[in-house]
This record gives C-alpha cells, sequence and structure tokens, in this order.
C-alpha cells in the first residue's frame, strides 16, 4: 500500500536523477534532489519537475544531455506519459488513468489516509499557551493555543510521541499584585454569578490602577506643597501637568471598572487608599515569601492562582484543548533546580556580576558565530548579558525559564522541546538557549526550538492587561456565535435548535481556530470577524461547507463501486487536478509536521476546497449516466471529504455532516 502518492512520485524522479549521477561519478544527496523536484507553473507544463543545472554543472557536462538522460529513464516508467527537457529541467508527465488508480487505490486502503509516520519517531513536548494566571486568556493566548494544539496534532499524525504542557507562572510581581489585592478584599470566594478568572482579571486591574492612584495623588500633593512655598519652577508645573493627566487617564479607567463590578470596587478602593502600608515593600514581601516556600505565602498564592486557573480550563475546554501537564513555576523553585543552575552558571567562563547582580554574558557567547548557528538564533544587534539572581536574592523569570527546559527534558526524556513564544520574547529566549550552551547543557540547548509568532489585534481595540482592556478569548467565541447562530438561523429553518445551536457552535470554534493557527505565524494577524465566519472563501466555515456538500453527495449513494472505475475519465482537467490535490495530501500534512508550519497545511485546504467547489458547479456527480464515469466522480468526491476532514482534525475542529 503507497501511503503517499506525491512522495512515491517524487522518490521515482529523485531516483532517476541519483542513478545519472552515478553514470557521471557523482554521489548525488538523495534529500537535496528531493528538494529540487517542484510542480511546475501550470499543469501543461508537466506535473512535476526536477531542475538539473547543479548537476550537471558538477558532472562538467550540457544541462540538456544529462536532463535528456534522465528523462530517458523516467520515460521507461510505466506510470510515465512523457518526460522533456525544458529550460535547464526535466519536466515529467504522468499518465491520467495510473495517476488515478495510485491515488484512489492508495485512498482506499488507508482509512487514516494523510497519516504518514516516520521511520524514526521522537518524543516530543509542545509547551503553549502558558499564560499568566491572573486574568482571562485573551487574544494574544489565542494564537498561542491554537498554534500549540495544532502543532501537537501534526506531530502526533506523523507518528511522534508528543506531550503538551501549561507553563503556570505563578511567581511574578503580576502574581503578586493579584495576591495582594485578594488579601486586601479578605480573600473571598468567587461569585457564582462569573467566571473566576474574569473575577480576579477585575482584581488585578483595579490593585493596580488604585495603587497608582494613590501615588499619583500622593506626588501630586507633594507638588503642590512646594509650588505653594517655593513658587515651583516651570518643570514642576509640567511635571504637575503631566501627573494630572495620568491621574485622569486612570480615573476613566476605574469608571468603567466600576460601572463592571460596584460592590468589588468599593470595597478594594476603601482597602487600598486606607492602607498605610509600603505597596512595593508589600509585594517584594509576598514575592520572596513565596519563592522562600513560607507557608502563608503558599496558601495566598497558589488559592488565588488555583481559582484563575479554574476559569482558564474551562475556555480551554471549550475550546477541546487540553494538556498532558500543567507545571507550576513555584515548584522549580522550590525545587533544588533552579539553585543548582545558579552553582553551575558561576562556575561558568562566561560568569559575571552585571550591574550589581550576578548574570551570564550571553551576548560574548553570542559572537561565536558556530554557536549561534547550531542554536537556530537570529537577533540582530547585540545580546546583553542575562541576569539570573536580583540583589534582594530573588530570581528572574528567565533564570527559572533555564531550569525549566531541563526539567521538560529529564521529565519526559525529550528528544525536542518545542515553546510556543510572543515574538517580544525573543531576545529572552535567545539568551536562555545560550545560557544552556554556556553552563554546559548543550543537547538541550541545540534540541530546543523556540516557536515564535505574532501578536493579533482586532481593528479599533487596543489591549491593556493592567487596565483590563482586553479582549477575551471567552467574548471573542461569544461573538462568533451570535454571528454564526443568526446566519445558521435564517439558512436552516428546517433544522431542529438543538441542531441549530451545535452546528453555530462548531462554526464559532473553528472559525477563530483556523484563522489563528492556518495563516504564517510571523506576520501579525489582524483579526476579522467576517472573514473568520465566511461561508464562501478562506475561512474554516467554508472548508466545513465543502465537507457537508460532499457528505450530502454521498449520503445519496449507497456505496461507490470501486471496482468499476473509469480511469481514464481521470483526464479530464479539472478532475485530474483534483486527484492529484487528493494524492498530494499525505506529503503536505507530513511536510507542514516536518516544517513546523501549519499554514501549509491551511492554504493546501483552501486550494482543494475551491477546486471542488467550482468542480461541483461544472459537472453532475450522482446523475453521471455511465457508471464508470459516476464512480470515479463519486471516489473523488470521497477523496475530498476524506482529506478536509483528515486536515481539519489536525486543526483541532470537529467536522460536521451538514451545515
Amino acid at each position: 500500500m503507497v501511503l503517499n502518492p506525491y512522495r512515491y512520485l517524487v522518490q521515482g524522479i529523485a531516483s532517476a536523477v541519483v542513478n545519472i549521477g552515478k553514470e557521471y561519478g557523482l554521489e548525488l544527496n538523495y534529500k537535496d534532489v528531493v528538494r529540487l523536484i517542484t510542480e511546475p507553473p501550470s499543469m501543461n507544463l508537466g506535473d512535476l519537475g526536477v531542475s538539473i543545472h547543479r548537476f550537471a554543472k558538477q558532472a562538467r557536462v550540457n544541462p540538456i544531455d544529462f536532463g535528456e538522460k534522465v528523462a530517458s529513464t523516467l520515460r521507461n516508467n510505466s506510470e510515465v506519459s512523457t518526460a522533456k527537457v525544458v529550460g535547464g529541467y526535466v519536466n515529467v508527465f504522468y499518465k491520467p488513468d495510473h495517476l488515478g488508480r495510485l491515488i484512489i487505490n492508495s485512498l482506499k486502503e488507508n482509512p487514516n489516509y494523510g497519516s504518514e509516520p516516520v521511520d524514526k519517531p521522537l518524543r516530543i513536548i509542545v509547551e503553549h499557551t502558558s499564560a499568566n494566571p491572573i486574568h482571562p486568556l485573551h487574544i494574544g493566548h489565542a494564537r498561542n493555543a491554537f498554534l500549540g494544539d495544532t502543532l501537537a496534532n501534526l506531530l502526533r499524525n506523523r507518528g511522534h510521541v508528543v506531550q503538551t504542557r501549561f507553563y503556570i507562572d505563578d511567581t511574578g510581581r503580576q502574581v503578586a499584585i493579584l495576591a495582594l489585592g485578594y488579601k486586601l478584599l479578605g480573600e473571598p470566594e468567587p461569585p457564582e454569578n462569573i467566571k473566576p478568572d474574569e473575577w480576579l482579571g477585575r482584581i488585578y486591574a483595579l490593585t493596580n490602577l488604585l495603587m497608582e492612584l494613590k501615588d499619583i495623588r500622593n506626588k501630586l500633593k507633594a507638588i503642590e506643597l512646594k509650588l505653594k512655598t517655593t513658587g515651583g519652577s516651570e518643570e514642576d508645573l509640567e511635571e504637575y501637568r503631566r501627573f494630572v493627566k495620568k491621574q485622569d487617564e486612570i480615573v476613566a479607567d476605574l469608571d468603567r471598572l466600576w460601572s463592571l463590578d460596584k460592590e468589588l470596587f468599593d470595597k478594594l478602593s476603601k482597602a487600598i487608599m486606607e492602607y498605610d502600608g509600603d505597596f512595593e515593600k508589600e509585594l517584594g514581601k509576598i514575592m520572596m515569601s513565596y519563592e522562600k516556600g513560607e507557608e502563608w505565602a503558599k496558601k495566598l498564592v497558589r488559592k488565588v492562582v488555583d481559582i484563575a486557573l479554574e476559569g482558564i480550563k474551562i475556555t480551554l475546554k471549550n475550546l477541546d484543548i487540553d494538556f498532558n501537564k500543567w507545571d507550576y513555576e513555584s515548584d522549580l523553585v522550590w525545587s533544588s533546580l533552579v539553585e543548582k543552575i545558579i552553582g553551575k552558571a558561576k562556575n561558568s567562563p562566561y560568569f559575571i556580576i552585571y550591574k550589581g547582580a550576578e548574570a551570564l554574558d550571553t551576548g560574548k557567547l553570542a559572537k561565536n558565530k558556530e554557536v549561534i548557528e547550531k542554536l537556530g538564533i537570529r537577533i540582530r544587534g547585540e545580546i546583553p548579558p542575562l541576569i539570573l539572581r536580583r540583589s534582594d536574592g530573588t530570581t528572574l523569570y528567565t533564570t527559572r525559564d533555564i531550569a525549566y527546559t531541563i526539567y521538560k527534558f529529564r521529565d519526559f526524556n525529550a528528544d525536542k522541546v518545542i515553546n510556543i513564544i510572543g515574538a517580544e520574547q525573543r531576545l529572552p529566549q535567545a539568551q536562555v538557549k545560550l545560557a544552556l550552551y554556556a553552563i554546559g547543557y548543550r543537547r538541550e540547548a541545540e534540541n530546543l526550538i523556540t516557536y515564535i509568532y505574532e501578536m493579533v489585534h482586532i481593528p479599533g481595540m487596543k489591549m491593556s492587561s493592567r487596565r483590563y482592556r482586553i479582549v477575551t478569548l471567552d467574548w471573542m467565541l461569544s461573538e462568533l456565535y451570535d454571528r454564526a447562530k443568526k446566519e445558521v438561523d435564517s439558512r436552516r429553518k428546517d433544522l431542529p435548535k438543538e441542531d441549530r445551536e451545535r452546528i453555530s457552535r462548531e462554526l464559532s470554534k473553528a472559525a477563530v481556530k483556523f484563522q489563528m493557527a492556518s495563516i504564517d505565524p510571523l506576520k501579525p494577524l489582524s483579526f476579522s470577524f467576517e472573514k473568520a465566519l465566511s461561508l464562501k472563501e478562506n475561512s474554516a466555515p467554508y472548508l466545513m461547507y465543502t465537507y457537508a456538500r460532499a457528505n450530502s453527495v454521498l449520503s445519496k449513494i449507497n456505496s461507490i463501486e470501486w471496482d468499476n472505475i473509469d480511469y481514464s475519465e481521470a483526464e479530464h482537467p479539472t478532475r485530474k487536478k483534483l486527484l492529484w490535490l487528493i494524492g498530494k495530501y499525505p506529503w503536505v500534512a507530513s511536510k507542514a509536521a516536518d516544517d513546523l508550519s501549519p499554514e501549509l497545511l491551511g492554504g493546501f485546504l483552501i486550494e482543494l476546497a475551491d477546486h471542488f467547489n467550482r468542480w461541483y458547479g461544472e459537472e453532475r456527480i450522482i446523475d453521471e449516466k455511465d457508471p464508470g464515469i459516476r464512480n470515479l466522480k463519486l471516489a473523488i468526491t470521497y477523496g475530498v471529504r476524506h482529506v478536509i476532514g483528515h486536515g481539519l482534525r489536525l486543526f483541532g475542529i470537529n467536522v460536521l455532516p451538514y451545515i
């Protein structure tokens, strides 16, 4: 059974090139040859082509002579219609009937068509989402979550053993601010009428803003006193105006939060304004005590963090995303691993004291081009030293990231660890790799993959976690559901209410997943509700609609007569193109996994759907009178349904039999 028809054809061409190379005394690298095999820009030029310039040059012969030998070899293949040398390429045409039989037999005989296991499966960790547990997941986390979930699915489809992890960052300043606000409220239980992470997000923002407001008001009083007693200076007046403007901005944000939850606002406002201690000292005390593992701090911080995680897990469950393991950053700190890392760093030739703090001179190591290339680091400009521990004794999150990386490799016996990281973390993650290399963990440094993605925004909306101006994933899903429901209700009045709700729910989840994960991660994403939900083009609902259309055709027949297919009719251009794409699917799914490029799969599925929908409007399928041609058309429809369904499931999307 051929698992991957496209790869089978490519291998045939590559073998011919390698064998002709041997005739000229060349030992060509098979993989290098495969990389040069492409599809010509038009099907009129060939089905596949290979550039032979490089090989002819190595053999010191005319490219046409080398190409003719390759073409002659390929023409002896019973599956090849002809092979031609055109402008430095050998272009190959396959017999449509052989091509059709190869693809349809492969599809029919393999229930999991599209899955092509690697020869040597790896143990791979994909760490993704890993949001700070201080508020609900927002649109930035959404891209991270959907990319991570899709990559895990793609890698599993290749036969790798994949473990997904969520890293709970519970030791930093942000969590300390939330814990302080929660403590000042008297550590109440979350209200039943609001999601717990939403409630804590309000506490975090209010605590931040109220502390800042109190600080600004104290500064304004000091300047006012100076102006009254000494008259002050122009600089004092300018500073006064700047603080007044900032105060007005904070008050506007507080008014918005007051309208969301008046009772919570009043309680927290009273507690903060009447607090006579030093907020910075209190935050430092919480952070330090928690890192030391003092019982009171552990009880306070873990309680608030677990409340936030309760809400986050609800959102993830609604999106059908789960994790194999949840790792608390604090567990690493309380273990001996972080101290061990710092101890190793002190013995490294790259250890320095930088601005009074213990650090590694990662910038010095970064000047070694061989190391930079080996670690796959692409950073412009100088890389600053990596501070390991502040002068007050607390560690930085990058130090804990070093420890966590080592822990992941060892805990799962991982061959590779993939971290899905926002673009703003490019530099710190490069420092982590360099630090691992500097302290002797070279295997981990070389096999740590930093998967960078750019940010997401919705036009007209600005985000600020500190001021609780965030576009939550819960809100996005609700908005998508409402829009999908309106469309489904108008189109499918014949369906029961429960069916319409189910379809709307699946469409809304699919819409956000596909748009977040199918676009090149290195491109900033402007999220459009209209495009995400479009049934006409370039969206998950469009693919789901195409799947349902193919399913509708197949549901009207008893079965396909696989032994009565007229493969000679596969020569029809549109049918041949659809068969070609069906045959190419396992190659695309495998390449998307190997290259960590889900956008390759997304673009391919859209291309397949476009061709099928055009063909659906051009040719009759069920009403075809000729049995052989009818079965060919049904087999093509079956292939389209299978490929789109399989591909969507790799994006974590549930297909529907009808829409």
